[in-house]
């Protein structure tokens, strides 16, 4: 594989993992590419690319010592936070809410585990949750990967106007009430 199609998966890569990072290791085994030296090398070509195109909004951050991931570039931070404080006032989406709600009733709980319920990936829901304050970190998991925890934040309350998890539904009696309404209609 020649270098341009191993710097555009690479970069691809990067992309798609987003805050999660990629780590050399990975990249190697991907690439199937046995020296880290030529990973670091492609690596520090993007980095080079990003930080020489001024008219590029993305970067590329190292962290934990070889994770990667890719990022935008600090000098527009203002304009940044500008945008992720503005809350729109739209109403949740029903997947919004299916989201939230497995994270509200299993939570602390990781994004692979509320996928896995959800049977579907929720990249853009948890990015949309985040943004609105509704969800946030708690920690790692002690499983192996050591994956991120999400559990739902005072704003949750605020938004669901109660003031604790124990108001919500019982998932017995939620279950239960679904079935005695689908029956009465029949």
């Amino acid at each position: 594989m020649d270098f341009n199609k191993q710097v555009s998966i690479v970069e691809g890569i990067l992309f798609i993992n987003g805050d999660d990072g990629t780590s050399i290791e990975e990249l190697s085994y991907i690439l199937e590419i046995k020296n880290d030296e030529e990973i670091i090398q492609i690596i520090d070509f993007l980095i080079s690319k990003y930080q020489n195109n001024k008219a590029c909004g993305l970067d590329i951050q190292r962290f934990s010592k070889t994770k990667y991931r890719m990022i935008a570039k600090k000098e527009n931070a203002e304009i940044f936070k500008q945008i992720l404080s503005t809350k729109t006032e739209t109403k949740l989406s029903s997947a919004s809410i299916e989201t939230i709600s497995i994270i509200a009733y299993r939570g602390p709980i990781t994004k692979a585990q509320v996928e896995e319920v959800r049977g579907v990936n929720c990249d853009a829901i948890f990015y949309k949750l985040k943004l609105r304050n509704l969800i946030k970190d708690a920690g790692k998991s002690q499983e192996i990967g050591r994956q991120t925890l999400y559990q739902v934040t005072d704003d949750f309350f605020k938004y669901f106007n109660i003031s604790s998890l124990e108001e919500l539904p019982k998932l017995k009696e939620t279950i239960e009430s679904k079935e005695k309404d689908i029956f009465d209609r029949e």
